[in-house]
């Protein structure tokens, strides 16, 4: 697939065009430079050509750790893309810093066009021709914010790209890399692809924007996702830029199949651990929990202490799956991805429905529901309605009168005749003949409490 570059110097509309083109807002937008830290890519259709956007930090000169670091990712991604968008800023003019990315353009001999952006008005046209000089294909005036002439630059940026790239990519199991900041996660994710793709300092809250990136590892493809941090909402809220990478953390849980959940090993598990697991696992996402820089963790701390030191805490999960790994050095890193994959398929496993009543037959055998008001609870029957995660629903009479303690016993009992070990599994009761009344738990768009 053709892979299309967005660079530039800072604040001047990379980001806002990327969203634009993708069709969806990936990449933070501020008004405030620098907010882009690591590269985005996202998959872009224009007239039936596929092709990648990637858009990168906004290069400068500065020399703290993060620009640096930032300018690493601006240097890589000369290497990755095929051809590049260079955004300017019309109303600022042409500035010594758009002469210099040029001239790295030229030197790489990649392709671009100058667009030049924040070009609004038809008064404001004329100040596209101080851009020629740059030595582009092309230079468009542009508005980023408003899609003026958007589409005759991805006319122009298309151009070479034939039905070859059209083809469909399969993104494969989508793992979410989650935890609080400055646990490892991006270390993590660089660990996995054998390169410095996301962004790694000792500064906490370095990573901002949720980063996919497509990857393959034992014939199997994966979309891993590089998540910000989370911290306490009353912390991050704070922040116009935390708040919305917080929101992006969220979104990253709910769209991804596994959930990597980070932890440091020196600090031992935390209460905001926990919540970020629990959220996790909440969503009805089975977890993985990686615990991170072992190597430096005390010499009196031993694997089998800390382990029950994880499950007293995530007593919610059933039989957590727990590798500990050192990411900076890459030890057990793949082992994570090994889990990952294993329970992605426990997720997906299906049960036939006469299967199932036979489970709910047995239960009841074992254990009839509980009374309630003097009311006889009857379970009619029970079916799998979904997968990842595994979603179980049952009809009963009076569905608001089945205690949740009932509830994680049949939950039980499907574990123990068909695995699912180490996935949440959701159980619904509804009213037989398809009313939802006196559902407990059903939310449109929100799985019920998972066990």
């Amino acid at each position: 697939m053709r892979i299309i570059g967005i660079i530039g110097r800072p604040n001047v509309g990379k980001s806002t065009l990327f969203n634009r083109i993708a069709g969806k807002r990936i990449a933070i937008t501020d008004d405030r430079p620098g907010v882009t830290r690591d590269r985005i890519e996202a998959d872009a259709t224009w007239n039936g050509k596929r092709f990648k956007m990637v858009d990168t930090a906004g290069f400068d000169l500065k020399d703290d750790l993060i620009k640096r670091e930032m300018q690493q990712q601006v240097y890589a991604a000369l290497e990755l893309a095929d051809e590049f968008i260079l955004v300017t800023d019309g109303i600022e003019g042409k500035h010594p810093l758009d002469e210099i990315v040029s001239t790295m353009l030229h030197k790489k001999g990649k392709p671009f066009i100058v667009a030049v952006n924040k070009i609004d008005t038809e008064a404001k046209a004329s100040l596209i021709n101080d851009f020629y000089s740059l030595g582009a294909q092309n230079v468009i005036g542009i508005s980023a914010t408003h899609g003026h002439y958007v589409a005759e630059l991805l006319d122009e940026i298309t151009d070479g790209i034939t039905d070859e790239y059209a083809d469909e990519e399969t993104k494969g199991i989508a793992v979410a890399v989650i935890g609080c900041p400055n646990v490892g996660k991006s270390s993590l994710v660089n660990a996995w692809l054998g390169e410095e793709r996301v962004i790694v300092t000792p500064i906490a809250g370095t990573t901002r924007d949720s980063v996919d990136t497509q990857f393959e590892y034992n014939g199997e493809n994966y979309t891993l996702i590089d998540t910000a941090g989370i911290r306490k909402k009353s912390v991050m809220f704070k922040d116009a830029i935390e708040r919305i990478g917080y929101f992006r953390s969220i979104d990253a849980i709910e769209r991804c199949n596994v959930a990597v959940a980070v932890i440091d090993a020196v600090n031992g598990i935390n209460e905001r651990d926990v919540k970020v697991i629990a959220d996790a696992w909440e969503a009805g996402k089975p977890v993985v929990i990686a615990v991170n820089k072992w190597d430096i963790a005390s010499k009196e701390q031993t694997v089998a202490a800390f382990k029950q030191q994880v499950f007293e805490k995530l007593q919610f999960m059933h039989n957590p799956a727990i590798i500990f790994i050192v990411a900076a050095i890459g030890k057990n890193v793949f082992k994570l991805l090994d889990v990952a994959k294993k329970l992605y398929d426990e997720s997906c496993k299906r049960v036939a429905t006469a299967a199932v009543n036979k489970v709910l037959e047995e239960a009841l055998a074992r254990h009839q529901p509980p009374t309630v008001h003097n009311r006889r609870l009857k379970l009619f029957y029970m079916t799998q309605a979904s997968t990842n995660p595994p979603h179980f629903v049952v009809f009963a009479n009076y569905p608001a009168a089945l205690h949740f303690s009932y509830r994680r016993f049949i939950v039980n009992v499907l574990r123990e005749r068909f695995g699912f070990d180490g996935v949440p599994v959701v159980l619904s009761v509804r009213k037989r003949g398809g009313s939802s009344r006196g559902d407990e738990g059903i939310v449109p768009k929100k799985l019920p409490k998972s066990h």
